[in-house]
């Protein structure tokens, strides 16, 4: 699934990669393509009391013996973030009413095999 931002001055084209299945925190990963130019991968979406949260990429290290993260890419205005995390978050809605209808077309497929 792909979805572009057109409502902002830099185009964000958002696809979605992978649905997880199962209960799990993680729903998805997906990347974008930013402007036709910059492409970033591994953001990670989740949900949580019927939120979807978009986590950018990021990279795990040790100091004093905690692990800390850091982001890889992140949105230098809030702005960009928001244009960012709404294609990221359309495209996902969108996968899932696709996978919804997959499912749907399935059942009746089975439901006339029997």
């Amino acid at each position: 699934m792909e979805k572009t931002q057109e409502k902002n001055a830099i185009p964000i084209k958002a696809r979605i990669d992978k649905l997880v299945n199962g209960d799990t925190a993680t729903k998805a990963y997906a990347s974008v393509t930013i402007a036709n130019a910059f492409a970033v991968h591994d953001i990670r979406i989740t949900e949580k009391d019927d939120k979807v949260i978009v986590h950018m990429p990021f990279k795990a290290y040790k100091k004093d013996g905690e692990t800390k993260y850091t982001d890889t890419f992140h949105a230098i205005t809030a702005k960009a973030r928001t244009a960012l995390v709404s294609a990221v978050t359309e495209a996902y809605e969108q996968a899932l009413e696709q996978r919804m209808a997959e499912l749907e077309r399935e059942g009746a497929a089975m439901s006339q095999q029997m």
